[in-house]
C-alpha cells in the first residue's frame, strides 16, 4: 500500500511539475506545498494572491497535500529531482529531512536581509524546528503547544475548584476520579474524567525524564523516570478507571467524548477552540488551564514552518515567499480565523490572539505554556522513533504488557535507530 501511495504521489508530482520553471511572460513560477483544512486553504490562497501582487515577477502555484502524505513528497520529489520551491514542514519530521539535506541553510539570508528579524519568534520554536545542528533550516509560522480544557459545568456539578496553577499529578487524579461516573446504573462508565495526552512524551518530561540521552547517542526509557511516568499514563486507563481506553477511544474519540459533554478534562491545542468546539459544544461551558506538573511542569511542544527545498532553481524568490508566509499579517489571520498560537511574538502577545471574543477565556495559558514546551529530540530518526515506540506503548496501554517491560523492549531498537542515524 506504501509503495502504491509513492508511486501516486511520483506521477502526481511529475504531472504538476513538468513544465518550465518560467512562464511564457518571463515570470518566475514557484511551487509551494502544503497543507490545511477548507479555512487555511482559503486563507493560504489570498495571502498568495496578496504576494503576487507585491511581487509581480513571481506566480505561486500552491499545491493542498494531506498533512500525513507531505513527509512521503518531499522525499520522492526530491529524489525525482522534482522538488517543490518551499513546503510548509512539520516539527514531527523537520529534523529527518533537515539531515537528508532537503532543505536550503537560511543562515546566509537571514544575516544579508536586514528586514527580517528571527529575534521576533519564539527561540522555543527556532531551537525546536527551525535548526538543526545549529543551522537554521526553516523558519516557524507556528505553534503547538497544549494545555488542558475542562468542563466548567461537570466541575460545577461535582463541587471542584477548576483547575490552576498549583495543581499537580495528584490534583488531577482526584478530580478524574470525582468525575468518573456510572450514571445510569447499569455497571459501565459514561462520564470519564479525563483522557490521555495524544502525546506521551509529555507524561516523561514532566516526571524528569527523557527519551534519548544529552547527547542524542542513547535512549534513556529504560531509566526508571521514563517508564515510571509511562506506568502513571497506562494506570489512568487500566487501573484507576478514570480515563477511557484505547478501544473506547477508537470507536468515539477522545474530543468527541469531550464536545458531547462526557469527559471533564481533556488535553490538546488552542487550533481545537476554533476547529471543532466551535461547532461541536452546546451545552456546556469549558475553558482551559495549564497542565498539571508532576515533579516538574512540561508540555509537548510542535509547529510548522515554512523551507526552502535545498534544489530549488529560484532560492532568491523563494525567500521573499518565505518570508511573506512567516509575516506579521499572515499570522495575525491564522490567529484571528483558527486560533493558531503564532510564532512570532510580536504576534502571538498582541490582541489579534489574546483578545478574540470568544472561548476559552483563559487563552493566555497557551503562551504561558510556551516556556515549558519540550520538542521532539533533534534526531535525523525522530519520525521512525516515534513510531517505533508507539507500537510498543500501545500493548502497555491494552494492559497486555508493563510500561518498563515495553520500554525495556523497545530500548535497543531505539539505540539502533539512533546509530544508523549518525
Amino acid at each position: 500500500m506504501r509503495l502504491l501511495t509513492a508511486i501516486a504521489i511520483i506521477l502526481l508530482v511529475l504531472a504538476v511539475t513538468a513544465g518550465c520553471s518560467h512562464k511564457g511572460d518571463g515570470k518566475v513560477t514557484l511551487i509551494l506545498t502544503a497543507w490545511g483544512n477548507e479555512r487555511e486553504e482559503k486563507t493560504l490562497r489570498s495571502l498568495i494572491g496578496e504576494f503576487e501582487k507585491n511581487y509581480p515577477n513571481i506566480h505561486v502555484e500552491l499545491q493542498i497535500i494531506p498533512h500525513a502524505r507531505v513527509f512521503d513528497k518531499l522525499m520522492i520529489s526530491t529524489a525525482g529531482g522534482r522538488p517543490p520551491d518551499v513546503s510548509r514542514i512539520s516539527s514531527l519530521w523537520f529534523h529527518t529531512c533537515a539531515e537528508k539535506g532537503l532543505f536550503e541553510n537560511l543562515d546566509p539570508y537571514i544575516k544579508r536581509d536586514k528586514t527580517f528579524d528571527i529575534h521576533d519568534f519564539y527561540q522555543e520554536a527556532v531551537e525546536g524546528w527551525g535548526k538543526h545542528n545549529g543551522r537554521v533550516y526553516a523558519i516557524p509560522t507556528d505553534i503547538d503547544v497544549y494545555a488542558m480544557y475542562f468542563n466548567r459545568n461537570m466541575f460545577d456539578r461535582a463541587g471542584i475548584p477548576y483547575p490552576n496553577w498549583t495543581w499537580d499529578w495528584n490534583d488531577y487524579l482526584a478530580a478524574a476520579r470525582k468525575l468518573t461516573k456510572d450514571t445510569d446504573g447499569d455497571g459501565r462508565t459514561d462520564q470519564w474524567g479525563t483522557s490521555l495526552d495524544q502525546f506521551w512524551q509529555s507524561y516523561i518530561y514532566q516526571n524528569g525524564g527523557s527519551i534519548v540521552s544529552a547527547d542524542f547517542k542513547k535512549c534513556t526509557l529504560n531509566e526508571p523516570k521514563a517508564w515510571e511516568a509511562l506506568q502513571w499514563m497506562c494506570d489512568l486507563i487500566n487501573r484507576e478507571h478514570v480515563a477511557p481506553g484505547v478501544e473506547e477511544t477508537a470507536q468515539i474519540g477522545a474530543r468527541k467524548l469531550f464536545t458531547s459533554g462526557r469527559l471533564g478534562m481533556f488535553i490538546s491545542g488552542s487550533w481545537d477552540a476554533e476547529l471543532n468546539f466551535k461547532d461541536q459544544i452546546k451545552g456546556f461551558e469549558y475553558d482551559a488551564a495549564p497542565l498539571p506538573k508532576g515533579k516538574m511542569r512540561a508540555t509537548f511542544i510542535g509547529g510548522a514552518a515554512y523551507a526552502i527545498l535545498s534544489r530549488s532553481k529560484h532560492k532568491r524568490e523563494a525567500w521573499e515567499l518565505v518570508k511573506w508566509m512567516t509575516g506579521a499579517e499572515y499570522q495575525r489571520r491564522a490567529a484571528v480565523d483558527s486560533q493558531i498560537i503564532p510564532s512570532r511574538k510580536s504576534v502571538a502577545e498582541s490582541g489579534a490572539f489574546l483578545k478574540l471574543k470568544k472561548p476559552p477565556n483563559n487563552r493566555a495559558v497557551f503562551l504561558q505554556m510556551i516556556q515549558y514546551g519540550r520538542p521532539l529530540p533533534p534526531v535525523a530518526c525522530a519520525q521512525e522513533m516515534n513510531e517505533v515506540i508507539g507500537a510498543e506503548l500501545a500493548l502497555a496501554l491494552l494492559g497486555k504488557e508493563s510500561a518498563k517491560t515495553a520500554c525495556e523492549k523497545v530500548t535497543p531498537k531505539v539505540n539502533q535507530l539512533l546509530r544508523n542515524s549518525e
